[in-house]
């Protein structure tokens, strides 16, 4: 049997169907780099936004003539949208390896991690605490399930004994990590940190809520040097009102309060945060709260959504927005965003940088990243993994450019 695997949406897909490939490969069986060779098609879906759902059906419908196993978040919080596709398609019902590898009759196994050049993604939980009236995800991947704390140390020092000089540490958020069992995110740092080696760990995202407790200690492990200054906060909304609708419990001077403490102990972290626009009931006024929340607060990584409602969710029975509102407020954002980033791109133009190249780029270039996790583009074939120091001559809206220092 050969088995394509398609993947959309987070990089706990990625690790999803990392695994899949893993069990279709200890049973035996062939994993197709090509759907045409395949007798049986894998689609790790993405059901996020409204328009994401959409696009999955198409991915679907492509493969008429083949057997098509559906897997991931639709197949868990939307199978109704499969109904009537055809005889060859059949639902998971869950997202991750096991319901989509009981399907074909493997068992599902733990491989080695899944290694993306020198970037080793490893998920140390699935699920979440958090009760947000607009989303999806959670329905689709159910409470918090921490991983045992030895079997991440264990997936860390695999990967770097496979050669990977990144570690990304991902979850639907990094930091509830522990909240089910009483091992939180700073007692697993703290055991991953003793492993020795020439590696960056990459944290992925914290929900506000999350880390409150456990700020001081988050705080402690951005300053380790094997950590990256980078930390991925997500708002959502600059407006109390709106984060009340949303059910997201803090504040925006609360949130704000955390960025400032992150910032006075960690100069140099660079912040990335969410926002959703044209949440039900948003008006102008709570738009412009947004707005100036990410003029105060500066984050040089934005991901800007317009709001969508999804089915099964609070939110999907309040009365929705027109998209032309939706659209002007998301471009307006977007707008703003690009001159926060642009600004601070140019004015980091003549500094020296210690970087980590971390992928190819285009013909005849690399991609790096600093301390700070800011893209670096080198115009130099480098291999992944190589360290060196970078003089920043040139940048663009969202990354540098570094010219090699000869030493």
């Amino acid at each position: 049997m050969k088995v394509y695997i398609e993947t959309y949406g987070c990089t706990a897909n990625m690790g999803d169907s990392h695994r899949m490939r893993s069990s279709i490969q200890a049973a035996g069986c062939c994993v197709a780099e090509r759907p045409d060779e395949a007798d049986v098609i894998i689609i790790n879906t993405c059901a996020v936004t409204e328009p994401t759902s959409r696009g999955m059906l198409k991915a679907i419908k492509k493969y008429e003539d083949k057997r098509v196993i559906v897997a991931g978040c639709m197949a868990a919080a939307q199978p109704y949208l499969l109904e009537g596709l055809g005889g060859n398609v059949e639902s998971a019902g869950a997202p991750g390896a096991e319901a989509a590898m009981k399907l074909l009759g493997i068992r599902p196994v733990h491989g080695k991690p899944l290694l993306k050049g020198k970037t080793a993604i490893i998920s140390i939980a699935e699920g979440c605490v958090g009760k947000c009236t607009y989303c999806i995800v959670r329905l689709a991947r159910g409470p918090l399930r921490s991983a045992p704390p030895a079997s991440i140390k264990k997936s860390v020092k695999d990967a770097l004994e496979m050669g990977a000089k990144e570690i990304f540490l991902t979850a639907q958020d990094t930091g509830a990590y522990g909240m089910d069992t009483g091992i939180r995110l700073p007692k697993l740092m703290h055991d991953i940190l003793d492993i020795e080696g020439d590696y960056r760990v990459r944290l992925g995202m914290m929900n506000p809520f999350s880390i409150a407790d456990i700020l001081d200690d988050v705080i402690r492990i951005f300053q380790d040097p094997h950590v990256y200054k980078f930390a991925h906060i997500p708002i959502q909304s600059g407006s109390d009102r709106i984060l009340r609708l949303m059910g997201r419990p803090y504040t925006e001077s609360q949130y704000s309060d955390m960025v400032r403490r992150l910032r006075e102990c960690i100069p140099d972290i660079t912040l990335s945060t969410d926002y959703i626009v044209g949440f039900p009931e948003e008006t102008d006024g709570d738009f412009e709260m947004t707005m100036e929340d990410l003029r105060a607060n500066k984050p040089l990584k934005v991901n800007i959504t317009r709001f969508s409602p999804r089915p099964g969710t609070v939110a999907a029975k309040m009365d929705d927005l027109p998209m032309a509102i939706k659209k002007e407020r998301s471009r307006a954002l977007t707008r703003l965003h690009h001159e926060i980033t642009s600004a601070y791109m140019r004015s980091s133009i003549g500094r020296r940088l210690s970087v980590l190249v971390t992928e190819e780029g285009k013909p005849g270039s690399s991609v790096a990243r600093d301390d700070s996790y800011h893209m670096v583009v080198i115009p130099a074939a480098l291999p992944p993994g190589a360290r060196l120091d970078v003089k920043i001559c040139g940048a663009s809206t969202t990354y540098m450019i570094g010219k090699p220092i000869e030493i």
